[in-house]
């Protein structure tokens, strides 16, 4: 069955999504993918993301139908906005993946949510300029489970004191790619436009992280290392981590 959609652009190289992104999109036949990015690496076409004509010309040369967005926190309202502009007016593109890849953030934008609500509100802009897109909400990185327990700090899988029952939701990047890859390249256009995808690649306690790695648990008042509320927000299975 010939794919949905052949031409990809990927944004971004510095995280550490688009490698993967690439490579799960190499393995599907008959397609073409490039990764921009506004610095010039030696693998990656380069562009200035506000450069609308160039972003313009390239999706059009490429006769790009899907954009994958890996970019930072940072860049997601503004410098999205300019690019989905520039995909917009090229007629050629049916299919917008803004950068999500974490905690569920719809519904947050507009209302007074602050961090990671501008996500939601790139999804609003998205819709006012009818730029079909698809979300992808991945819960937190697998790899990033020794950070998030203060592992990393003291070989411990440290639990905040009277928690450590409720269930977190991991994914590895890899099944993210590939995911992304499969339904982009196999599902009908009316399955994908403004979709929400959810994915989980496994749902444990912190409990069950140290059962599961064999490592000794600590009940500490704070998960130990820098960003430590922020880690006992994760480790407490915060509504907004799940």
């Amino acid at each position: 069955m010939a794919p949905t959609c052949t031409s990809f652009v990927v944004l971004g190289s510095s995280g550490s999504l688009s490698p993967y992104i690439i490579d799960a999109l190499s393995k599907e036949p008959d397609l073409e993918a490039i990764l921009l990015h506004q610095r010039k690496p030696s693998s990656c076409k380069s562009t200035k993301y506000d450069d609308h004509a160039s972003l313009i010309d390239i999706f059009r040369t490429h006769g790009t139908e899907v954009i994958v967005s890996t970019l930072p926190n940072a860049a997601v309202t503004d410098t999205q906005r300019k690019i989905a502009l520039a995909a917009k007016e090229t007629g050629t593109v049916k299919l917008f993946f803004p950068s999500e890849f974490g905690v569920v953030t719809y519904g947050l934008g507009g209302k007074g949510q602050g961090w990671l609500s501008e996500k939601d509100e790139i999804n609003d802009f998205l819709k006012s300029i009818d730029l079909p897109y698809a979300r992808v909400f991945t819960g937190i990185w697998t790899r990033f489970i020794p950070w998030l327990t203060g592992y990393d700090a003291n070989g411990n899988i440290n639990i905040p004191k009277d928690k450590g029952d409720t269930p977190i939701s991991f994914t590895a990047e890899e099944d993210t790619s590939d995911s992304i890859a499969y339904v982009s390249t196999h599902l009908p256009p009316s399955q994908l436009a403004n979709a929400r995808f959810r994915l989980e690649g496994e749902r444990l306690t912190t409990k069950e992280i140290a059962s599961r790695l064999g490592k000794p648990i600590e009940y500490m008042n704070a998960i130990p290392g820098e960003w430590s509320e922020l880690r006992c927000g994760w480790s407490r299975g915060s509504r907004q981590w799940k």
